[in-house]
């Protein structure tokens, strides 16, 4: 895979791609990319929460069409010019091509070239607009804008040409899908969850705090390997120490209010605590 720093010719990995988060709703949007795709010559945003799970949507399809489509992964950034974008495809043509050349024969092979912007929302102003200018000039290039929901509010101020784009959300998990993809993270050996330990209750309050988006889950994920306190113990010593402190007083008051050792009962609670 030939990498630069803003900028990945994308190849088939199909290691680094999580399919349990490709709900039956996702693959209806993955269709639906791959349909707009083949059939528009619109732009697409891909739209959805940070950490909602876009970026494994995209290597998805990707890996679906390695072979019939070339694609390219952009990664957004303040300085980022259409200029190196547009040498950076150059670099990429085989046999020294002109890229129009490149255009051309992908457009006889029936083949797209998709463009992916990940992180849009870091483009400079404008840039978005000069992209989809130069993808109208060659329709064989498919544009996909990847943005959160703040970010494309701010697009809509500086880009306007992304009014004329499709948007595909990518939604949150449900509580039901929470659970699901909570009980295959504690089937993977990096996270040590007993399954016995997943309940209702404990899904209902992770999907309460991270609103179903993956990649809070994940970050939860931890806290919840943790081992609980025995709290039947901790219960039986509380017990033990209200006694020992009764025993302690009744024997101060039989010893005519002399101040009794204190040894025995400070290596008692030694024990008992180093116990618990």
């Amino acid at each position: 895979m030939a990498e630069h720093e803003d900028f990945t010719y994308l190849m088939n990995n199909q290691s680094s791609i999580d399919y349990s988060l490709i709900t039956q709703e996702r693959t209806a949007k993955l269709d639906l990319l791959i349909h707009l795709l083949s059939n528009s010559n619109r732009a697409v945003v891909l739209c959805g929460s940070s950490g909602v799970g876009k970026t494994t949507l995209l290597r998805v399809f990707q890996q679906r069409h390695n072979e019939s489509w070339q694609t390219y992964l952009v990664h957004g950034k303040a300085d980022l010019s259409f200029e190196q974008i547009e040498a950076r495809l150059i670099e990429t043509i085989p046999d020294k091509q002109t890229l129009a050349h490149f255009f051309d024969l992908q457009a006889e092979q029936h083949k797209k070239i998709v463009l992916i912007i990940d992180d849009a929302g870091s483009l400079a102003p404008y840039l978005i607009n000069t992209i989809m200018d130069y993808a109208t000039q060659h329709p064989v290039l498919k544009v996909v804008f990847v943005l959160t929901h703040d970010e494309l509010a701010i697009k809509h101020h500086s880009d306007s040409a992304i009014e004329d784009c499709h948007i595909i959300e990518i939604p949150p998990l449900s509580e039901t899908q929470c659970g699901d993809f909570l009980q295959h993270l504690a089937l993977k050996s990096t996270f040590k969850i007993p399954i016995h330990s997943i309940t209702d209750s404990m899904i209902a309050s992770l999907y309460q705090k991270t609103h179903g988006i993956p990649a809070n889950i994940i970050a939860f994920v931890p806290m919840l390997a943790l081992p609980k306190k025995n709290t039947k113990t901790t219960g039986w010593f509380s017990y033990i120490l209200l006694g020992l402190l009764i025993a302690w007083m009744v024997l101060w008051f039989l010893s005519g209010h002399n101040m009794p050792s204190l040894a025995s009962l400070t290596s008692l609670l030694k024990l008992l605590t180093d116990h618990n």
